[in-house]
């Protein structure tokens, strides 16, 4: 096609040349008005023809780059790359050859052309900021111009090497909007359509629906609070002047979002502690804006205790401790309560006291949420201050079984139990209700040891008796002198027994008496004779009997006086025995008053003489003076101050005759006082 119209437009010229005259000037150039082509594509180059060269000749085109662009025979150029080339169209006539040139320029074409769009007030159509008062339907983007105000408009056409970059704005309404360069005017409140476009290639273009709105002059922002909590919110509003002000709506927006954040429709929400302005911006890009600063407090999420379950003897106390977290929590304070003040009170710095026994909660709340709380148990206990048994000491007999008592103080105390023991398990047994059995006589001690832990102990002395159970004389018989003494033993069964004590009795006092309260008995001879004594156990009454036999036949004669008269010596012996007495026979030892010996006898001069009594004692008889009879050897020594005397032996009326062994001879002595032998 293009060829067809390049060789119609040489046969125009030619024919041009051929109705002219002879004498027309010859002509033979390129055209201006086509020099440039646009890369990638091609454009017919203009040949001017006149005169001779309008004739037939040989018309060749050649490119001076053909890297830029090249040429065909029919003068079309191809662009090929950015840049110049020099097309030269050469014509060889019959008479002459005439040549002509032309610098083309291959142009880069605007591909692409990008609006900055940050600082302008771009809206989408369905934008409720925008869509509400729009009064056509558009997919177009909304820009908001306000009436009398400019703004700027900078764009960028791409590629950056393309060889023409400038661009245009043009308005559909000026009346509405006014376009002047890179400046847009609102010129009245309404819309219409505003085109940013590539002058070079102006197919390439940006279109906005602009939206000229009667602006906001100032927009102030209230609110009930001024403060939340994480995760609380508040709605704020905006106050828009003016009242016609097209475009009522803002834009919300946050300082610091990590401690608030706000929604489109100024509805903050607290996300951490901390402070945070909240600004509402006009929509309608006046720049008019309003702030209110919203201070977000941390409130407490949960409540730890050191302590949530311990016990406290009555009277102590212990202080809790809180920890609220976390630990940004503006207000820490927490408030402290007892479910049970008789039990355990509790003031406002934590301290829990102990008041009487039982069990109560305490509970650590948040001051600002009540709700926020948390708890411990207090086990209040009394402990025991005091056991103390019932009695002093107790006795139990083997085999027997006794009960202790025993008291607790105080008896409000939280466990009043204890635990029984002993010392000596061999002696006693004892059980927990208090009951002691005797095992073996002996002394133990019972313990009464308070089970809750205090230390407190009562000790109890229990003696443990062996009952009598027979009693047995270890003598059948025994024989004691008058006024002598035997002992007998009774032998309590068994043998261990605990109470030794007895009763003694004698059949015949006159015989014999009898002393001793436990199980030796004393016999005390009496006179001459047998009886029986009799002893009664104190514990079951058992009776035991021995016999006793009063009479020593070494003490049937008994001295009863014995002193000297001058050179005279008088006797008197008693018959204290049962027997007939008709001869007994005696020695006497003759002294001064100073213990000196006095020569008595004639036969071997010494102190000592032999005498003898023929006259019959009957039992209970004494002798007579003036019947004794002195040996034929004595002699009266004068200054007797000393006398002893010695029974040496006897013989019955029935023929027994006894001899007093030296040893068993019971001496009678008689001294003068000294003072006495001097006579003053």
């Amino acid at each position: 096609m293009k060829r067809l119209l390049t060789m119609l437009m040489i046969a125009m010229l030619l024919a041009a040349g051929l109705t002219g005259t002879a004498l027309a000037e010859n002509k033979f150039h390129f055209d201006k008005a086509v020099n440039t082509v646009m890369e990638g594509e091609s454009a017919q180059l203009i040949l001017v023809r006149e005169g001779d060269c309008a004739d037939d000749g040989e018309l060749s085109f050649t490119s001076s780059n053909k890297k830029i662009a090249t040429v065909d025979e029919y003068g079309v150029v191809y662009g090929l790359s950015k840049g110049t080339t020099t097309i030269t169209a050469t014509l060889k006539g019959a008479k002459r050859t005439w040549t002509t040139k032309l610098t083309v320029t291959v142009a880069r074409a605007v591909t692409g052309i990008e609006v900055s769009e940050s600082k302008l007030a771009l809206y989408s159509a369905d934008d409720p900021l925008v869509a509400e008062v729009l009064s056509e339907v558009t997919d177009l983007p909304v820009l908001v111009l306000r009436k009398g105000k400019s703004t700027t408009i900078s764009a960028t056409l791409s590629p950056k090497d393309a060889t023409n970059r400038k661009w245009q704005l043009i308005s559909s309404d000026a009346d509405i909007v006014k376009a002047s360069g890179t400046s847009l005017t609102g010129k009245d409140v309404g819309e219409c359509i505003v085109t940013v476009q590539s002058i070079q290639n102006p197919e390439v273009s940006v279109q906005y629906h602009v939206l000229v709105v009667q602006p906001v002059t100032k927009v102030r922002v209230t609110g009930e609070e001024k403060s939340m909590f994480v995760g609380e919110d508040i709605m704020l509003t905006a106050n828009i002047t003016p009242d016609n002000a097209t475009i009522q709506n803002v834009v919300w927006s946050s300082s610091n979002e990590k401690n608030a954040i706000v929604d489109e429709y100024g509805v903050v929400t607290g996300v951490s502690k901390g402070t945070a302005t909240i600004t509402a911006k006009a929509a309608d890009g006046s720049g008019q804006y309003g702030t209110f600063t919203v201070t977000v407090k941390q409130q407490p999420e949960s409540i730890e205790l050191n302590e949530y379950d311990f016990t406290l003897k009555a009277g102590n106390y212990k202080t809790l401790k809180a920890t609220v977290l976390p630990s940004t929590t503006n207000n820490k304070s927490v408030t402290w309560t007892s479910s049970d003040a008789s039990v355990a009170k509790v003031n406002s710095s934590g301290r829990v006291t102990a008041v009487a026994p039982g069990t109560a909660i305490i509970t650590c709340a948040s001051e600002d949420f009540p709700e926020l709380c948390a708890e411990a148990v207090v086990s209040v206990y009394q402990p025991v201050t005091k056991v103390a048994f019932t009695d002093k000491s107790a006795t139990v007999s083997v085999g027997s079984s006794i009960y202790l008592g025993w008291e607790v103080t105080p008896d409000t105390a939280t466990d009043t139990s204890v635990t029984l023991s002993t010392n000596k398990e061999n002696v006693l047994l004892v059980s927990q209700d208090g009951c002691v059995t005797g095992l073996m006589r002996g002394e133990a001690y019972v313990y009464a040891t308070a089970n809750d832990g205090s230390g407190k102990k009562a000790t109890i002395k229990v003696t443990v008796t062996q009952p009598v159970e027979g009693v047995e004389m270890k003598y059948d018989e025994v024989s004691v002198g008058v006024d002598r003494q035997v002992t007998n033993t009774a032998e309590l069964l068994p043998s261990g027994a605990t109470n030794t004590a007895m009763t003694w009795y004698s059949e015949d006092e006159r015989i014999a008496t009898v002393s001793g309260s436990r199980n030796k008995a004393t016999v005390t001879g009496k006179a001459w004779g047998e009886t029986n004594i009799i002893g009664v156990t104190q514990d079951g009454g058992y009776v035991a009997t021995f016999k006793v036999t009063v009479g020593n036949y070494d003490e049937a004669l008994k001295i009863t006086n014995l002193y000297a008269e001058s050179d005279y010596i008088r006797i008197v012996v008693y018959n204290q025995s049962n027997l007939t007495i008709d001869r007994f026979y005696y020695e006497i030892d003759v002294y001064d008053a100073w213990g000196n010996p006095l020569d008595c006898n004639d036969e071997n001069h010494t102190n000592t003489f032999e005498g003898s009594y023929y006259y019959t004692l009957g039992p209970g008889e004494a002798t007579r003076h003036g019947q004794f009879s002195f040996g034929s050897e004595f002699s009266r020594p004068y200054g007797i101050g000393k006398v002893v005397m010695r029974i040496t032996g006897y013989r019955t009326a029935d023929g027994y005759s006894r001899s007093i062994r030296e040893e068993n001879q019971e001496e009678f002595t008689w001294q003068v006082k000294v003072i006495d032998a001097y006579g003053y």
